[in-house]
């Protein structure tokens, strides 16, 4: 199956947003199918409960209380939004869905609870609200070939939020001051240790790298090697508990097996290699030791390092390449004369090659209907609502036309002195290929990171694309190791163990305990039949 989104020239940039939305909280809900916008009859008044992450933007009641007036003789709608710290959404979403309670509209994704929760069958099936022409706002930003892409056994029970593929991450740093050292442009993590260095030693009151506790290093100093007989990080299958490197024949016809960190050498033995032995997985780790040095001390309480280094508390931040027009304003209205550059860590990304990455042509963030919702037909139509005009997409992404943004041009906007008074990433609810818009502030370094990452070309097919693993048949297992295997996923991340391979050995043996060769045999078996039903 190909399923690919074709953007064209005018959409390549779509991805630098501020961001900016609303949700939705639920009470009571019409079943019956709403009016059209613009109808002479409003609808029963109605609140929506929605479940999203981050801070509550400064001017979110600004922007609701325009929503509510501009709708009040047709959707007639009241949008409740519970803001949850991102480090807590993901387990008190799990809780309240468990515990039956109404939520009308909720961001998850397959790096959080998604596919699990869509085998438990906690989502409203979505199908038919999509190329309908009682809802053709939804019609219109979501082609069928999109949707096709992001179906999960054969249906839609979850919205893809993006506008592109992918989130080139880069290390910002601070330009003025690997000038002040005399260096040239960061090119290598040679260079950028450099850097990290100058600022240790010349900047005793800074943290040379600020990172969030969950993130770490993120994908830095991993393999930049073609997945094309494997998938693992940082294109692992979701749902496992565990993060597997699924290893495939020569002809990707046939599942060889599945490891995981703390397997024992003989684990790896019987794969052909590079992947016969654990370092070429998992050696990124003893760099991560090693530059935690330039890391704030208590990184894992750390939930935003780009706080620290807009106001000039951290010389670098690890992020991505969308945060890039907002980062820069951000630092310069606080640290006067600081400027702002970034690296591109992903050699292969840095250079603009071909075929650099991996993609199911998939989006990374959704948003889903729990089925506790009484109102589906109510929190569908504010979707379609939303995305049925420029006017209201801008709404809620950007914020209020004169106030928090400025328009430049057609497709293009720039910032106002009250745009981070809505700072909503759209990443969460707005970000479509067809509405987004574009910053037209942004460098032109960024934008061309930007246009590499729209293009077809940048992107390869991974193998088992379209395999989501159902998580049922070891569900108890999952519950057991997830919790588990999480105590230590930060600490890696960060660098924080010296003696990791020791603590990720024990872990190993822990986790077995807990069910760990269950899942693993599960999650070869639904593979291989994937691979047995689509050859």
């Amino acid at each position: 199956m190909k399923s690919k989104l074709k953007f064209t020239a005018s959409l390549v940039v779509f991805a630098l947003l501020v961001g900016s939305l609303v949700g939705c909280s639920g009470s009571n809900g019409a079943a019956s199918s709403p009016k059209a916008e613009g109808s002479s009859t409003a609808l029963d008044p109605t609140t929506l409960k929605v479940m999203l992450f981050g801070d509550k933007p400064v001017d979110m009641d600004k922007v609701l209380n325009e929503f509510e007036s501009r709708t009040k003789d047709t959707l007639n709608t009241q949008l409740n939004i519970e803001f949850n710290p991102a480090s807590d959404h993901n387990q008190k979403t799990k809780l309240k869905l468990a515990a039956g309670e109404a939520i009308d509209l909720m961001f998850d994704a397959p790096w959080m609870n998604l596919n699990q929760n869509i085998s438990q069958g906690f989502y409203h099936e979505l199908d038919k609200y999509f190329n309908n022409d009682d809802y053709p706002g939804l019609k219109k930003a979501f082609s069928e070939e999109f949707l096709n892409a992001n179906k999960i056994n054969g249906h839609l029970y979850a919205i893809p939020i993006t506008n592109m593929y992918y989130d080139s991450e880069v290390v910002y740093i601070r330009k003025d001051l690997r000038e002040k050292y005399g260096m040239e442009p960061v090119q290598s993590y040679d260079d950028l240790k450099t850097y990290l260095d100058n600022v240790k030693k010349n900047e005793p009151s800074m943290i040379p790298f600020a990172l969030m506790g969950d993130r770490g290093f993120f994908k830095m100093f991993g393999t930049e090697d073609k997945q094309t007989q494997l998938r693992a990080e940082p294109y692992s299958i979701a749902g496992t508990g565990v993060n597997f490197n699924l290893i495939l024949s020569d002809d990707g016809k046939q599942v060889l097996g599945a490891t995981t960190l703390g397997d024992p050498a003989e684990e790896y033995a019987k794969y052909p290699a590079p992947f016969n032995d654990a370092e070429y997985f998992y050696d990124s780790n003893d760099i991560k030791v090693e530059w935690n040095q330039y890391v704030q001390k208590d990184v894992l309480n750390e939930k935003d390092p780009a706080a620290l280094f807009v106001s000039g508390k951290s010389a670098a931040n690890e992020s991505t390449i969308n945060a890039f027009a907002s980062m820069r304003d951000r630092l310069k209205s606080a640290v006067p004369g600081a400027e702002l550059e970034f690296f591109v860590y992903n050699s292969k990304i840095r250079g603009l090659e071909k075929e650099a990455i991996g993609t199911e042509y998939k989006a990374w963030n959704y948003l889903v209907v729990p089925a506790t919702s009484k109102n589906v037909d109510r929190t569908m139509k504010f979707l379609d609502w939303l995305f049925g005009s420029q006017e209201n997409h801008d709404l809620f992404e950007l914020g209020i036309e004169g106030t928090h943004w400025e328009k430049s041009g057609d497709r293009n906007y720039k910032t106002t002195a009250n745009t981070q008074n809505y700072a909503f990433p759209g990443y969460e609810l707005t970000w479509n290929p067809t509405l987004s818009r574009i910053n037209a502030e942004n460098s032109d370094e960024a934008l061309k990171i930007i246009n590499y990452q729209t293009e077809d070309s940048t992107y390869y097919k991974l193998p088992l694309t379209g395999f989501v693993f159902n998580t049922e048949p070891v569900k108890t297992e999952i519950a057991k190791i997830q919790p588990k295997a999480a105590e230590l996923d930060p600490i890696l991340k960060n660098g924080l163990e010296k003696n990791w391979r020791q603590s990720a050995e024990k872990l190993n043996k822990e986790l077995r305990n807990l069910g760990l060769e269950n899942v693993r045999a599960e999650l070869v078996k639904q593979a291989q039949e994937f691979l047995d039903h689509n050859q």
